[in-house]
């Protein structure tokens, strides 16, 4: 009854504006979701592999090389999107990106669906890749910036069940034309793409620009207008508002006038840690198998007999991938991150080494088959439910308001450098006459999935709860995981903790703040940071 109260009054932070605002700029995680999905099925639809593959014995499909090549390579466009997010947000807001991001992918589709050779189709997946890896970025720190408190956790880890519900989407498609050779069997797919583009220019318009941006551009009033949508009525009423956006405003003072938000910090104090863990959640994301089954998915379930089975089974794994993430973003707020990453881990361990020592024998029986479609259901479903979800909510956390968009830009490139490598070495590892292991590769996934189960317990911090301005605080020193949710703050970070749950005591009107006494104990609070 009290996680139900506490659920219910958590909610009742949310306003119709905030929901629009983060379905608007969550809609870009379609583009990441469907391109993702559509790839890995179409190196299996006889349309795409005839037009793009070699004949191999009457089968047309790609070398290892092509490949290893054209799932590696796109990686080189998320690079550029996620090291130049930073200075464009920076400069141009959030919604400008978002803008540019809608008619830039009218012309990736454009530059697919009228390619004739696959180092043409390539480069407009580079292209797309550069749009991930601003969307990856700039949409969890969004929506941890305009959440409140108690909705941040879910609104930063949208990103991912939006994101998969674009991978079900892209795989339905697939499904729908596995059997045809004709080009519509892969041009129908790709050019839905443009999709989630046309819901951007229609939804942009009306949303929000985040406060934080805006109190950083000088553009205090415009920005108090905007909070004050995101936020309730009863919030607005006591004055709430205001004093939220004077902390925030004294926050970045501080920072502009000690120049603290520098690059060269990250390799300083407790920046190195913070940096490092933002590194290892991705690192857990990507190598225990979710980067595999994102490019080689279906081309995997073919391999071991499925044949079109496998497009069907595809869905499924989406499906239920969707299903773990909206339960994480939903319960995250309530149990807590630890809990959630701990219980994924263990299970990814059980399902990785089912995957390996039944998809890697030499004879598939229909029994053996089955259990290793399972295995990757529950292995999808597990991943959603822990790193995939809480490694973009987390990196959007941990940097405080400071360096949230820098370390955000350290978690992304880790992203993408990991599903590199993974995208790269897989055909090498699994085929011959290279490494040859085929499906025992779950045993490597199942290694790494052991080592998430051992920081998850020992070292993943627990942020439910807990404000942007906390994270340098409760960063200061080494905490072991558990340590940090009885941690209490003292500074400004714990002064907008009261703030957004609505219990600064004697904030009643909009002046109270500026009260000599409380400016100096902010300044003090600042300070300590």
């Amino acid at each position: 009854m009290k996680a139900f109260r506490s659920f219910k009054a958590d909610w009742g932070q949310a306003t119709p504006w905030f929901a629009y605002c983060i379905i608007t700029f969550t809609v870009s995680d379609l583009i990441f979701g469907i391109d993702s999905s559509i790839f890995g099925a179409l190196q299996a639809l006889p349309s795409w592999t005839s037009q793009f593959g070699t004949n191999v014995n009457g089968v047309y499909k790609l070398t290892t090389y092509r490949q290893a090549i054209v799932n590696s390579i796109t990686y080189l466009g998320r690079l550029v999107g996620t090291v130049t997010f930073e200075p464009i947000v920076e400069r141009f807001g959030y919604k400008k990106l978002f803008w540019a991001i809608a008619f830039i992918q009218f012309v990736v589709v454009i530059v697919q669906i009228t390619a004739k050779e696959w180092i043409q189709f390539t480069a407009g997946r580079v292209l797309s890749y550069v749009l991930v890896g601003w969307i990856e970025s700039a949409a969890p720190t969004y929506a941890a910036e305009i959440a409140p408190m108690s909705l941040r956790g879910f609104a930063a880890g949208l990103v991912t069940p939006v994101n998969t519900v674009g991978a079900v989407w892209g795989a339905a498609m697939c499904r729908a034309y596995a059997t045809e050779t004709r080009k519509i069997g892969w041009m129908v797919p790709v050019g839905a793409q443009m999709i989630p583009a046309v819901l951007l220019i229609v939804l942009l318009p009306m949303s929000i620009e985040s406060p934080r941006w805006l109190v950083l551009k000088g553009r205090k009033e415009e920005a108090l207008r905007g909070l004050r949508k995101l936020r309730t009525k009863e919030h607005a009423a006591a004055g709430l508002c205001k004093a939220e956006l004077e902390v925030i405003e004294q926050a970045i003072e501080y920072d502009v006038q000690n120049n603290t938000a520098r690059w060269a910090d990250l390799s300083k104090g407790s920046y190195v840690r913070r940096s490092f863990y933002v590194i290892i959640f991705f690192f857990f994301y990507q190598c225990t198998g979710n980067s595999f089954y994102a490019a080689y998915g279906p081309t995997f379930l073919v391999s071991i007999g499925l044949g079109a089975k496998s497009f069907t089974y595809n869905i499924i794994v989406q499906c239920m991938g969707a299903v773990g993430a909206f339960i994480a973003i939903f319960t995250t707020d309530i149990v807590g991150r630890r809990p959630l990453c701990i219980l994924g881990s263990a299970l990814l361990i059980l399902w990785d080494c089912l995957i390996a020592g039944l998809g890697g024998s030499s004879t598939h029986t229909t029994s053996a088959n089955n259990v290793v479609v399972a295995s990757f259901v529950l292995k999808i479903w597990s991943t959603k439910l822990s790193w995939a979800t809480h490694a973009y909510m987390m990196s959007a956390e941990l940097g405080g308001p400071r360096m949230r968009k820098k370390l955000m830009m350290v978690g992304t490139t880790a992203d993408l450098i990991f599903a590199w490598i993974v995208s790269f070495c897989s055909p090498y590892i699994m085929n011959k006459p290279y490494g040859g292991i085929g499906g025992k590769i779950g045993y490597i996934w199942g290694g790494v999935a052991v080592l998430a189960l051992v920081f998850a317990v020992l070292f993943l911090p627990e942020l439910k709860g807990r404000s942007l301005e906390e994270m340098d605080e409760l960063s200061s020193r080494f905490r072991w995981g558990w340590q940090y949710s009885s941690f209490k703050t003292t500074g400004v970070g714990a002064r907008m903790a009261q703030v957004e749950m609505a219990k600064v005591e004697g904030v009643q009107t909009d002046t109270k703040l500026n009260d000599g006494s409380d400016d100096k104990a902010s300044a003090l609070s600042i300070q300590s940071l």
